[in-house]
């Protein structure tokens, strides 16, 4: 198990996308794992109705590597749930917005 200082110094050592990737991966599976429990399932049964092993949602919500894209939608639509892109909001963005609607 890595210590704290280890994961910092990783985490540090990651460029911009690779950090913006992983908190979008983390906001993802965060939602997945909430959705679960809220449903009361467990992960056997999300496995179970994914057609998947519950090795293979233990390993997604313990998010050790990258999943697979078809994991992620399987066990999305096991949950009932959707995923969506939509464009990132930004600081200068919403400034630029505001500036228009004032001026």
């Amino acid at each position: 198990m890595k210590t704290w200082e280890q994961a910092r110094t990783e985490i540090k050592s990651l460029s911009e996308e690779e950090k913006n990737e992983s908190r979008q991966l983390a906001h993802i599976i965060a939602n997945l794992i909430k959705r679960r429990q809220r449903l009361g399932l467990t992960q056997q049964e999300v496995a179970d109705r994914a057609g998947l092993k519950q090795e293979a949602i233990a390993r997604l919500e313990a998010a050790k590597k990258m999943p697979r894209f078809d994991t992620l939608l399987r066990v999305s639509n096991s949950l009932n749930m959707e995923i969506s892109i939509s464009p990132r909001s930004s600081k200068k963005a919403n400034e630029r917005a505001a500036e228009k609607a004032v001026g």
